[in-house]
Order: C-alpha cells, then sequence, then structure tokens
C-alpha cells in the first residue's frame, strides 16, 4: 500500500482508540499498574530508560486493546492493532521534559542515547517506532489537556483573547484609580521565514489543532473585502531600480510565492509577551487580510477601549 494509505489507516485506527487510552493512561497516573487478570496473553519488547526487556508478558482482556492493556502496566505501543514493540511511559515522559527544554534534542539524538544505555546496536526503525510511539503520547496529553480546559472554562480561541494574560485580563483597580487609556496594548508582526512548498507533506494529512492557531478558512472570509485592501494604485508604486532594471530579479519576485502554500505566520501577543494568537498566511497578498482578521478578531471579543 501506498505510504499516505498507511499513515491514514494508522491515523485513524489510533483516534479510534484514544478515548480510551485517555482513561487508562489517567487510571495508571493516578493509581499505578492495574489488575493483572485477563483472558488473553501476547509479548512485546519493552523499551525502558536504562534496560531494554525481550518478550515481556502482557495480560490483555477480552474486552479492551492490546494498547489498552499495555496502558494498564505503564507501557505504549509503537502499533494501534499488533503492537511487538513498546515503551515505558516515564521514558516518553522523560524526552517530552528534554524537548520542552532543549527543543533541539532530536529524536534520533535520545533514541541514540537509549540504546548507548543499554547496549544495544541503533537502527533506524528503532527511531520510526519511537516517533509513532511519541506521536500518540503527545495526543494522549493533548487530549488531558482539552478536557482540563473545557472543565475550567478555559477552551476555544475567544479564551486566548481574554483571558491568556492575567495581568491583561483581570484588572485590579482602586476605587480612585482613574481608567487606563488605551486599556490594553497588543503587538503584531508577520514572519516569512516559516514557509513550506506547495505539495509537500502530502504524505501525512494530519492536522495539528490548537488554540492558538486560528483557522484558515476563518482569515479567508476576508480575503475579498476590498475596503480594507490597499489600493491597486500604491501596490504599483512599490517598484525598485533593481527589478526594473534586472529582469531575473523580477521574475523570482513574481514566482516566488506561486511555489509556496505557507509563506510565513503571523503573530499577535500583549505587551507582557503572552501569544494571544497565531495565523498561517497561504499564498501572497495575505499579510494585510491576517492582520484585519486580528484586529477584528480581537475588538469583537475584548469590549475594552484599545488603539
Amino acid at each position: 500500500r501506498p505510504r499516505v494509505q498507511r499513515n491514514r489507516h494508522a491515523h485513524q485506527a489510533w483516534q479510534a482508540q484514544l478515548p480510551t487510552l485517555v482513561d487508562r493512561y489517567l487510571a495508571w497516573k493516578h493509581n499505578g499498574s492495574g489488575e493483572l487478570a485477563g483472558d488473553h496473553v501476547f509479548h512485546v519488547d519493552v523499551i525502558g530508560v536504562f534496560q531494554y526487556e525481550r518478550h515481556v508478558n502482557v495480560i490483555q482482556k477480552a474486552d479492551e486493546s492490546a494498547n489498552e492493556a499495555l496502558l494498564r502496566v505503564g507501557l505504549l505501543g509503537c502499533s494501534p492493532s499488533q503492537p511487538r514493540i513498546a515503551i515505558r511511559l516515564e521514558c516518553l515522559e522523560l524526552y517530552h521534559q528534554i524537548r520542552r527544554r532543549q527543543s533541539s534534542f532530536s529524536l534520533q539524538a535520545m533514541v541514540k542515547v537509549l540504546c548507548a544505555l543499554q547496549n544495544i546496536m541503533y537502527s533506524q526503525h528503532l527511531r520510526s517506532q519511537f516517533s509513532a510511539t511519541f506521536d500518540i503520547y503527545l495526543n494522549i496529553l493533548r487530549f488531558v489537556h482539552t478536557l482540563l480546559k473545557r472543565a475550567l472554562g478555559r477552551d476555544g480561541p475567544a479564551w486566548k483573547l481574554r483571558g491568556a494574560c492575567p495581568a491583561c485580563a483581570f484588572e485590579v483597580r482602586q476605587p480612585d484609580e482613574p481608567p487606563l487609556s488605551p486599556a490594553r496594548l497588543h503587538s503584531m508582526d508577520g514572519n516569512q521565514s516559516a514557509k513550506r512548498l506547495d505539495g509537500s507533506g502530502s504524505a501525512d494529512s494530519r492536522l495539528f489543532h490548537s488554540d492558538y492557531f486560528i483557522p484558515h478558512a476563518e482569515v479567508e472570509r476576508f480575503k475579498d473585502d476590498v475596503r480594507d485592501r490597499p489600493g491597486e494604485a500604491a501596490r504599483e508604486k512599490r517598484v525598485t531600480t533593481c527589478t526594473d532594471n534586472w529582469t531575473a530579479a523580477k521574475a523570482v519576485e513574481e514566482n516566488q510565492i506561486q511555489v509556496f502554500e505557507q509563506t510565513g505566520i503571523f503573530l499577535m501577543a500583549c505587551r507582557h509577551g503572552f501569544v494571544e494568537c497565531i495565523a498561517e498566511m497561504k499564498r501572497s497578498g495575505e499579510l494585510y487580510v491576517t492582520r484585519q482578521f486580528v484586529i477584528r478578531a480581537l475588538t469583537s471579543l475584548i469590549a475594552r477601549n484599545m488603539d
């Protein structure tokens, strides 16, 4: 099967199990390893921080998947249906915390460290299996955080704009203190370094969902708003001597955007440095559209005096 189909089927299988995997993870997190009674026994090789165990027995109940049985004993498999290798949750959490403090520490480096500690030879398939398991582990953590934010009433993009910064959102004012004008200060800026070629990453159709990112469909609603777009006359005046006299430079300027699906990102933060929203800039000419959407979203969600 093509790689696209393999990735899609694996993603669908993992997503079908995710709610029950979250329940098993929370049970293990709070209560430790669960009961060992079951109807079936299967074997996996277990990767830990300091130990590599072969043919470990895992007891599986009749009404649970293989990864549910693994999570009961603090393991997570590399495959959604028939895992042959499992990784201890402590090992995955160790790498998670390392990446949060040092994002440049790669998966390959982590797997090579584990191989050195356990005196086994590194191979590429170990890196691929660790990567697949770590992705699912992050999905479980994101699911838990989503449930927590929903219970606290802090879910959705509106919360990021209303309450991401405690100093801006939760104002404490003395009785005789005059109100600030403007009440809130925000800064916005675009970045054209985060480019993505059109058609790249087609083998993996998964989408990363986050409260920070504004959906592209929402930004697209302002694309044809002529009143908010700069005039064509002003756009035609932005020429340089280089592009007038050098045809090659002009050709690059006209065609460089067409090869990119994403030309950068646009970010808004409050004056205390808290990021409030991020939007991806698609194709050309959307920097202005993205800025207009962010401003409108902010003014519609926050009934405050601002400049």
